[in-house]
């Protein structure tokens, strides 16, 4: 049970159900299980679960420091590597000090831990439910300095997280290094994903992921107070566990339903900016099948649906439905296109290029190679409206339409909204089994950069119909630019 004041459970009432201590000790035993095979690590004399980190921020930086900072004589960029180095060595130093309490007073006590565990000695507190497999099961153990909880996670195992008391916290500050268009869609990213709003109204946020402590410091500029509290241990490997919280922007995150629907007014190129983040947190990028994909659970399915879903959908994202988590995906050129609209920002590229680096930035890598991946030509026939991408159709009448094609009516209707509210009176009718949504030609010929976009499309469109010798298609596609006053396009000869 909770007690008041105190971060660690307490004892209540006492278990002796043989199906629950059953159930309690398979836990234990696969804590057991990792121990041992971590051994090397977490229980020698000279080696320690910081070791790794020490010496990958010490190669990253000495790369950075040596050749890196001085490739650009841009001021921005420069100031931005700069306040990375700054932050890789104040991790080095926390990371350095662990490393000494590890091998004075942590590994001890998990020694003395391991012996009264095999002498059953040692007091077990669980929580949570242990004969539903669709709920969270955990089991609690104490040391002086170290607090272990190893969960029974639905769908995914077991979880092991060693929370170490009294770790040493230090403060970072870094200068506002991007500006207000790329700033705020970059601290929404982390905040939606991995961050939250401790108790006395902070941003802050719990990562193991090298690369995310250094993003989430030049994105949140001022003082962060960081400290390491913890690590995972996992199958294969033990991962350092980070808190970081941006001291001066108390109560500018106020909570995530807020910051969803602040997310769902972003202007394009913002939304754009914030899905970076999100994807980096919480999705996957596949080079090979040129797919950008976000993972969401329910919990957070619901905060995002409406707003944030929709304009997702609206440029391209298509939704994977699953039980308990739903995949939304972006595929083919328009997932390159995609990443490379986000690299487009210099200092973002910068950034990414340079976490790149860390070996735990894999995603960063394939972001890379995704955005350089040839591609055919984006369709010729396909403009893009308020970022949702349409087929330019050529009508007998000497008119066009804009139309996009939608299986599912919820879809359609996302997208004729997205539409509406940025002042194009599209419509939405049925066509066979599909959905599709459509501007016309009046409504067309009322917004000249869409006119434009259209003649843009359209001269593609004639080329491709000269240079396949489709004399009469290349006619009619002449009629509508002739139409539309686009300028002249060499003629197909008769």
């Amino acid at each position: 049970m909770k007690v008041e004041g105190d971060k660690r459970l307490q004892c209540g009432e006492e278990v002796s159900d043989p199906k629950v201590v059953e159930k309690v000790m398979k836990l234990i035993n696969e804590f057991m299980r990792r121990l041992e095979e971590h051994r090397d690590v977490l229980l020698s004399d000279s080696t320690t679960p910081f070791d790794q980190t020490i010496n990958e921020l010490s190669n990253w930086l000495m790369a950075m420091e040596g050749g890196k900072a001085k490739e650009s004589n841009d001021p921005t960029i420069a100031e931005l590597r700069k306040a990375m180095i700054e932050v890789a060595k104040k991790m080095i130093e926390l990371a350095r000090q662990a490393r000494e309490k590890w091998l004075r007073t942590y590994r001890r006590e998990l020694e003395e831990l391991i012996e009264k565990l095999r002498r059953n000695e040692v007091t077990i507190i669980i929580r949570g439910e242990p004969f539903n497999e669709d709920k969270s099961f955990m089991t609690h153990l104490y040391t002086e300095h170290i607090a272990i909880e190893v969960t029974r996670v639905r769908g995914s195992g077991v979880a092991i997280n060693v929370s170490l008391v009294s770790s040493r916290s230090t403060s970072a500050v870094t200068p506002k290094l991007f500006g207000d268009n790329a700033l705020k869609p970059l601290q929404h990213g982390l905040f939606l994903t991995d961050g939250s709003i401790n108790k006395k109204c902070y941003p802050e946020m719990s990562t193991n992921q090298t690369w995310q402590v250094i993003a989430w410091l030049v994105t949140w500029p001022g003082r962060n107070a960081m400290h390491i509290e913890g690590m995972n241990l996992n199958e294969t490997n033990i991962n350092i566990k980070w808190r970081l919280t941006a001291v001066d922007h108390r109560n500018k995150a106020k909570n995530k339903a807020r910051v969803a629907e602040e997310v769902s007014k972003f202007s394009d190129d913002e939304f754009l900016t914030f899905l970076l983040f999100a994807i980096l947190g919480d999705g996957n990028i596949n080079v090979e099948k040129k797919t950008i994909r976000l993972v969401i659970g329910d919990s957070k399915h619901e905060l995002w649906r409406g707003g944030i879903i929709d304009r997702m959908k609206a440029i391209g994202f298509r939704d994977i439905d699953r039980e308990v988590i739903k995949y939304y995906s972006i595929n083919s050129s328009k997932a390159v296109e995609l990443a490379r609209k986000w690299l487009s920002n210099t200092l973002i590229r910068v950034m990414i290029e340079d976490l790149s680096q860390l070996s735990d930035a894999e995603k960063f890598r394939r972001l890379l190679a995704l955005a350089s991946t040839k591609i055919k030509p984006i369709g010729r026939s396909l403009v893009e409206v308020a970022g949702v991408w349409m087929n330019v159709h050529v009508k007998n009448n000497g008119g066009v339409e804009l139309r996009i094609k939608r299986k599912r009516l919820e879809d359609a209707r996302a997208i004729l909204e997205r539409l509406r509210n940025t002042d194009y009176n599209a419509e939405l009718s049925p066509q066979g089994n599909d959905f599709v949504v459509y501007i016309s030609y009046s409504e067309v010929m009322k917004h000249q950069e869409l006119v434009a976009k259209v003649c843009e499309a359209l001269r593609r469109m004639h080329e491709e119909a000269v240079g396949e010798g489709s004399t009469e298609r290349a006619w009619a596609i002449a009629k509508v630019m002739s139409n539309l006053n686009c300028p002249p396009t060499q003629s197909p000869r008769a």
